[in-house]
């Protein structure tokens, strides 16, 4: 697919701001996959985070100029990817993932003053969204965490809250079984951990990562495992994102 060479150049113009913004806040910037041009749409998540794929702030910028780029790490990662694909997106519709602030941060930081960063990051995740989304794009707000601060901004999009991909939000994969126990049990196993390689692979060609990057992310996923918790994530965003095209 061909790329639209003046979205190419905003976007790219864009991520110059975000980056003196997150080496402002003392952050690594971490770009996220550049889409092909507006989508139909943009999920938000939180923050990156440093400490499963850098050692340090000055690993992670050494990774970045190598061709490292966001959400295209985990087994999390491309399950979300996977859902979007399988549930959200029409055959010929786009989605950006992006995070409301981009500085690389270690995780027990993040809580840190996340008020006033998201703050100062919120006119460019305008911007973002202004840019990268149609006129009637869905947005998603990944997590209580990035509802509660769109809501807090009076963001003037709708959007659909669905639970965070990260293990730490275990419990809210189980609560949003409650009243579904039965459609669980005949949903679960019916995504095999080759069905979310075999999209992690597409995702990342569509990403131009280097080749090495690729090929070490692809072996490690493949030795990954779909708990019954990972189903019960997948079966999460299953049911929230058909109830977004219903």
């Amino acid at each position: 697919m061909l790329i639209d060479e003046s979205f190419h150049t905003a976007y790219r113009e864009l991520e110059e701001r975000m980056k003196v913004l997150a080496e402002a806040d003392g952050d690594v910037f971490l770009p996220n996959p550049e889409p092909l041009g507006t989508v139909q749409y943009i999920l938000i998540c939180m923050e990156p985070s440093l400490g499963r794929w850098a050692r340090s702030a000055d690993d992670a910028r050494l990774r970045v100029e190598a061709g490292f780029r966001n959400f295209l790490f985990s087994i999390e990662d491309f399950i979300l990817h996977f859902c979007v694909r399988r549930w959200l997106c029409g055959p010929a519709e786009r989605y950006h993932i992006t995070d409301f602030s981009k500085g690389a941060m270690l995780v027990d930081y993040a809580g840190f003053a996340r008020t006033q960063r998201y703050d100062r990051w919120y006119s460019l995740l305008q911007q973002e969204i202004n840019l990268c989304a149609n006129p009637s794009a869905g947005i998603v707000a990944v997590g209580n965490v990035v509802a509660e601060h769109l809501a807090r901004r009076g963001f003037r999009r709708p959007f659909t809250r669905v639970i965070h991909y990260s293990g730490q939000a275990g419990l809210a994969r189980s609560a949003g079984l409650v009243g579904r126990e039965d459609s669980f049990q005949e949903f679960s196993g019916s995504v095999s951990i080759e069905d979310v390689v075999a999209t992690a692979e597409d995702v990342l060609q569509g990403a131009h990562v280097p080749p090495e990057v690729r090929d070490d992310t692809l072996a490690r996923l493949a030795t990954s495992q779909l708990t019954t918790s990972r189903q019960k994530l997948i079966f999460n965003y299953k049911v929230a994102f058909e109830s977004m095209r219903s």
